[in-house]
């Protein structure tokens, strides 16, 4: 089974792919080299399950992200809306495709901004960014709920 952390995103989606719970690769995609990426997969007849930040369970306004001026409000408001569009666009390419997803609340504490707990705990060295580090984090917890037999 592989597991496919997704962050997503309204210009590359952060995705990274867990093989038998091993991180395997990390990516930026946008959403059409998304779906060729899917497909190839699909070809290949692997067997995925989309492990997805859900952006959508997040208000457009919320306490992290409050500015000091409404443009700026604004700006973060769109960016939020942009990223749950983003997100509702790969859960359609994810049915039409047949492919299970689990979705994720937003979490403090996940690996986006740190890269040094990301490394301690999945043994990458590779290139990271905050995108595929937050794909990692969610892709990780289905990761080990399917190792437990959960």
């Amino acid at each position: 089974m592989m597991v496919v952390g997704l962050d997503p995103d309204s210009k590359k989606h952060g995705v990274a792919v867990f093989i038998d719970g091993q991180l395997k690769d990390l990516l930026n995609l946008d959403l059409p080299a998304l779906r060729g990426w899917i497909e190839m997969w699909t070809r290949l007849d692997h067997k995925m399950l989309f492990s997805i930040e859900d952006v959508q369970a997040q208000s457009f306004i919320y306490g992290r992200n409050v500015q000091q001026s409404k443009a700026a409000q604004s700006k973060v408001a769109m960016g939020v809306g942009r990223c749950q569009q983003a997100q509702i666009e790969v859960m359609r390419e994810l049915d039409a495709s047949g492919i299970e997803y689990k979705l994720h609340k937003p979490m403090a504490g996940n690996w986006a901004d740190n890269p040094k707990l990301f490394e301690m705990s999945t043994g990458w060295k590779g290139r990271s960014n905050p995108e595929t580090r937050s794909a990692a984090f969610f892709g990780m917890l289905e990761a080990r709920r399917l190792a437990n037999g959960h």
